[in-house]
């Protein structure tokens, strides 16, 4: 059970804040619900109910500062994921950028990132599937690291850059 004010990460939704959690009626069914706040994201009040599993599940604790530093520091040992064909890589990377799970973002990220730079050197750009399959797991990935550091997530970026520079 988690508890008010506790930050957490919910799905697609990335870092929210548990507002409250309260009973609420609709029709004849009275249920308790968590209300999430998105912490990054100017969206709407998000209501999960308590009993359902199936939602429940997406919730999750936010990283730790030390899990986010050991997570950085192993991003060179971190395998990539591209697959040539459209259809199999669009499977591969749904899977990943829905996984809730920051290692499965930072594999897509990387992936994205070096196939980009094949791209680039080509004279090409990325496609704009694989452009937005990185955008969103960049926010995810950012706002959590965010989260866990107290930092911001346009801060995120440099946190892991000066992490990598520091001698092992």
């Amino acid at each position: 059970m988690y508890t008010v004010n506790e930050m957490i990460h919910y799905g697609g939704s990335g870092v929210c804040t548990i507002q409250e959690i309260t009973t609420m009626r609709f029709g004849r069914n009275r249920e308790r619900y968590y209300v999430l706040k998105p912490v990054y994201q100017n969206t709407s009040l998000i209501y999960v109910p308590v009993e359902n599993e199936q939602l429940t599940s997406k919730m999750r604790p936010i990283l730790t500062r030390e899990e986010v530093d050991a997570l950085i520091a192993c991003i060179d040992t971190l395998p990539t994921a591209w697959e040539d064909d459209p259809q199999t890589r669009k499977i591969s990377f749904d899977a990943l950028l829905h996984s809730n799970e920051c290692r499965s973002l930072m594999i897509l990220i990387k992936t994205l990132r070096a196939h980009r730079e094949q791209r680039q050197a080509d004279g090409k750009s990325l496609h704009v599937s694989d452009e937005t399959y990185l955008r969103e797991a960049q926010r995810l990935l950012y706002d959590e690291f965010a989260g866990a550091l107290d930092l911001q997530p346009a801060q995120v970026r440099d946190y892991i850059r000066d992490k990598l520079e520091q001698p092992a």
